[in-house]
């Protein structure tokens, strides 16, 4: 998950592509919005090669210069579980009062 985290920091643009950025966001930052020009499994492919090239497994190492494709499943399945993860935690902080100031409270 490291190298995932790592990678997703270092590629903005992919992650915008990624997880649907919208107009209204690229509007209020003032750019234009990111759109995939080819399906997600090719950025995952892009994401096995730096996840998995750099893995302390010899095995990881050489199917990831040969085909790092068979990882693309693997990385969707985990970017979903992060997903959920994240929007659990985001309604909880909701319901919590996050971003609210004291008075408010």
């Amino acid at each position: 998950t490291d190298h995932l985290i790592e990678w997703y920091l270092t590629h903005e643009s992919e992650h915008k592509k990624l997880f649907s950025d919208s107009m209204q966001d690229a509007r209020e930052e003032g750019r234009s919005k990111q759109q995939l020009c080819h399906g997600k499994n090719q950025i995952y492919v892009e994401m096995a090669k730096a996840i998995f090239l750099h893995n302390e497994t010899e095995e990881f190492q050489s199917l990831a210069q040969v085909n790092p494709g068979v990882f693309a499943s693997s990385i969707c399945s985990c970017l979903d579980v992060l997903k959920s993860k994240y929007q659990k935690q985001n309604v909880l902080l909701g319901q919590m009062g996050a971003g609210c100031t004291y008075e408010e409270l």
